[in-house]
């Protein structure tokens, strides 16, 4: 039996939120409040239960079975909590006006138990979880849920419109190597319904097919699927959750409510994208740890005679773009001959920076990264020289094009066959920064070099570039044994800017 936590996008909350208006309560006339929790025998147990002020908007956790004090007013109350015998699991919330020493009680006894199934069912080879959790409808942070194997969830029921419960139920394959993966939700409004038996539908869900590689990344990985609300009903968003680990390289897919989500993979290295939207009976597919993880992120821009430099990630994911938290290396601008700026940083630390630059002119940023991964990773190291022409006058990113690899035909691995030819796609980046006030300068691609090597950069080999229907291609002439391959890339824009890329250990041979 499992305890769900809040859950927006990929960060568990597990701390009381602060709110404004505690400094109001403290000075208001104190009173108590004891909240008993009773499990389905009758017996006092154990319960943390989310109380919210109304009027002064404190929020707080107290222990359930022992007077907490609180300022007299009206309270939110919610709560979950376990049998004695471990057997069944409560969730609840209701509304109490505190005034001096004030008594409520939770009886898991009034619960009514929460059946939730998908129709076609998965069958046999699943496990069946269900969940449910209260809310209150002014969305106040006294929210609460649970769980828990199907069968053994039960809801107490509340006329007050002051609350709704969202409820959900989820298959899991039992077998670690294969398998989809099943959540279907939904919601009531307007009170929470005396006991809950749906069945949800498959067609309604949207489907997200995983491949995630291994290599850049490796061994067991936890891959976690969080939504997010688009309104002002937040409560699906606590049951719209689903975490689970599997063995690198491994292949399943994953059918949700349709919405806002977003994934992350986390093993030696975490992940992550975005939140986008999918749409019900939609299949979309997602490629994860596909070679090359390599630079990716804002370029540089100018603000009021200040260079920001950007946040470049050195170890990007083409699919889940944000996280490579195990980076640690340098980072260094020159101008006119001379170093301006100039650090080292760690794994964790932001790589980003900004200062004042001495006027318009010509700079260069290199950057580079490196991780620390278990022997045979690939994407271990990578490099970034950024030379652009900055006007210190202008609020305005810089010209650039920072390649992204995207080597074909490799395998789950992100192997390629000793001997072959592997044809290597060039993408260009150029990020915006998001600000709508920091300009963006019109540019186009004048030239685009490559270059390979076998031997972890000691020789590198040019490698003929060309240019089809809008995209660059380069071809890499594997050695005729197995090891590793690293890229390099410079471009130049029609204005003199050039980047050049480089990340080592880009792919396998084998």
């Amino acid at each position: 039996m499992r305890r769900t936590a809040v859950v927006a996008g990929v960060v568990t909350v597990l701390a009381p939120f602060l709110l404004t208006g505690a400094s109001t309560a403290s000075a208001a006339t104190k009173g108590s409040l004891t909240v008993r929790t009773l499990d389905r025998s009758g017996k006092p147990v154990y319960a943390q239960v989310a109380v919210y002020n109304t009027t002064t908007s404190d929020f707080r956790y107290i222990e359930s079975n022992k007077a907490a004090s609180l300022p007299n007013g009206s309270y939110e109350l919610a709560t979950s909590f376990t049998d004695a015998q471990g057997d069944g699991a409560t969730v609840g919330g209701h509304s109490v006006k505190v005034s001096g020493a004030t008594k409520t009680t939770f009886d898991a006894r009034t619960g009514h138990q929460v059946n939730v199934s998908l129709s076609p069912n998965p069958g046999s080879a699943y496990d069946h979880t269900v969940s449910a959790y209260v809310c209150t409808t002014d969305n106040s942070p006294a929210s609460m849920g649970f769980s828990t194997e199907s069968g053994h969830l039960y809801v107490i029921p509340t006329s007050s419109k002051a609350y709704e419960l969202s409820y959900a139920t989820t298959y899991e394959p039992r077998s670690a190597t294969g398998g989809d993966f099943w959540l279907a939700s939904a919601a009531h409004r307007g009170g929470v319904p005396s006991g809950v038996s749906a069945t949800i539908r498959r067609t309604g869900l949207t489907t997200l097919k995983v491949s995630a590689r291994s290599g850049p990344d490796s061994g067991q990985a936890r891959f976690s699927f969080g939504n997010q609300s688009t309104g002002v009903d937040a409560c699906p968003m606590f049951t719209n959750s689903l975490q689970f680990q599997r063995e690198l390289p491994n292949s399943f897919a994953v059918h949700v409510p349709p919405g806002q989500w977003n994934v992350s993979q986390d093993s030696h290295d975490l992940v992550y994208n975005s939140f986008h939207a999918y749409a019900a009976g939609r299949t979309t597919t997602l490629n994860i740890g596909h070679a090359v993880w390599g630079p990716s992120g804002q370029l540089p821009y100018t603000w009021y005679h200040q260079l920001y430099f950007g946040s470049v990630d050195m170890f990007a994911d083409p699919t889940l773009p944000n996280g490579g938290t195990l980076a640690a290396g340098s980072v260094k601008l020159t101008h006119a001959g001379k170093t301006l700026y100039s650090r080292d940083y760690t794994h964790g630390d932001d790589m980003g920076s900004h200062l004042r630059i001495p006027g318009t002119g010509w700079y260069t940023l290199a950057e580079t990264g490196r991780r620390g991964l278990p022997a045979g990773s690939l994407s271990t190291s990578s490099s970034l020289s950024l030379r652009f022409y900055a006007d210190t006058g202008k609020n305005q990113q810089i010209r650039d094009y920072i390649t992204r690899f995207w080597p074909n035909s490799l395998n789950s691995r992100n192997q390629a066959p000793p001997g072959a030819t592997t044809t290597v796609v060039l993408g260009m980046q150029r990020n915006a920064t998001g600000d709508s006030t920091v300009g963006r300068l019109s540019d186009s691609v004048k030239s685009v070099h490559a270059w390979y090597t076998t031997d972890n950069g000691a020789h590198w080999h040019a490698s003929a570039t060309k240019l089809s229907g809008g995209r660059w291609t380069t071809s890499v002439h594997n050695p005729a044994s197995a090891g590793r391959v690293g890229l390099r890339s410079t471009v130049t824009d029609t204005h003199g800017d050039s980047a050049t890329t480089t990340v080592y250990n880009a792919y396998a041979v084998s």
